[in-house]
């Protein structure tokens, strides 16, 4: 596959612009999108959102990625990396400077079942972009990547592509329905991970 930074600058342009009508606190789509879903998802499913959520936290995704650097020996090792910490840095900036509040208490549906040291750092900031989502996003692209440059079948590319993506989707998908963020910030995590995991990928050495 050709290797072009077309598609990662795409994304985080489009993540500027968003982070553009967050900042101007357009959020009337944001609260239509999480009544629409706590609406029509049954409230047992809370506590299987709640413990898939739990995936996405930096302890967990910073060790998953870790993994995949060293299983897999052809990665731009140093790159992948810095790709990650890049995200992390962004989505820190975004939430000092971008003065979006999370959804109220009374909305918040989440079962708490551990507690982790970032979740209280975290906490002192504000909700764009979803940190869960942008980790989950940068992660999923690095999968996705090398599954499509690998020697499977296309079959088999199909399915684990696949797989990636409803994984993202779920992530997406429980921090809103949570409302531990709202969907802006859930779109913003995505474009933000997507775009800084192509980069690196795509990044050409020498």
């Amino acid at each position: 596959m050709k290797k072009s930074p077309f598609w990662g600058v795409f994304l985080l342009a489009a993540f500027l612009v968003l982070s553009v009508f967050v900042y101007l606190e357009l959020n009337s789509f944001d609260q239509s999108v999480t009544s629409f879903l706590q609406a029509s998802i049954p409230r047992r499913l809370d506590i299987f959102f709640s413990i898939f959520s739990i995936i996405g936290v930096f302890e967990i995704s910073t060790i998953v990625l870790l993994l995949i650097v060293l299983y897999f020996k052809k990665l731009n090792k140093l790159i992948i990396l810095a790709g990650y910490g890049a995200v992390l840095a962004v989505e820190m900036l975004s939430k000092s400077a971008i003065a979006q509040i999370a959804p109220s208490i009374e909305l918040l549906r989440t079962k708490i079942f551990f507690s982790f040291p970032t979740g209280e750092v975290s906490s002192a900031f504000y909700a764009y972009p979803s940190g869960h989502v942008s980790r989950t996003a940068f992660i999923s692209i690095i999968l996705l990547l090398i599954i499509w440059n690998s020697s499977l079948k296309r079959e088999q590319k199909i399915a684990l592509g696949v797989l990636v993506i409803v994984f993202l989707a779920v992530m997406t998908l429980s921090r809103i329905y949570l409302a531990e963020h709202w969907a802006s910030d859930g779109i913003g995590g995505i474009l933000l991970g997507s775009a800084v995991g192509l980069l690196a990928f795509n990044f050409k050495k020498g």
